[in-house]
């Protein structure tokens, strides 16, 4: 997916990639319904072992990202249903807006793990080189 974007941010956060190789995968499965799974990730990348983790409780800060993701859904709902049914009451609102928080929240928790993740390593492209010349 996005392959011409390989080396930007955008391939690794879309793609669930680790950030600094863009190559090993971030989260056990694919599917973020997958509810026994949806927040276990690896703890090294499988092909340049970044560590994923950095310090205990590194990911808490995934929170905030969480809290902007949930705001642009919510405003963006709003904005839709302003637009498409105008005569709505502000029940229609919130029940949308909490339908789509809720039907959105595994995908939301396991993307805004990866944007706070990407926020802190760079894309290396010799990440790989240099694992592979160690051993």
């Amino acid at each position: 997916m996005l392959s011409n974007l390989k080396g930007k941010r955008l391939y690794s956060i879309l793609n669930s990639k680790c950030p600094r190789c863009h190559e090993g995968d971030f989260h056990l499965t694919n599917n973020p319904y997958d509810l026994k799974n949806f927040g276990k990730n690896h703890e090294k990348c499988s092909e340049c072992e970044y560590r994923f983790e950095k310090e205990p409780g590194f990911f808490y800060g995934a929170m905030y990202v969480s809290y902007g993701l949930a705001i642009a859904f919510s405003v963006a709902i709003g904005v839709a249903i302003l637009v498409l049914f105008p005569s709505a009451t502000y029940v229609v609102y919130i029940a949308a807006i909490l339908l789509v928080i809720v039907g959105t929240m595994p995908l939301t928790f396991r993307l805004s793990r990866v944007i706070w993740m990407n926020l802190f390593q760079h894309f290396d492209p010799k990440a790989l080189q240099n694992d592979q010349t160690k051993n």
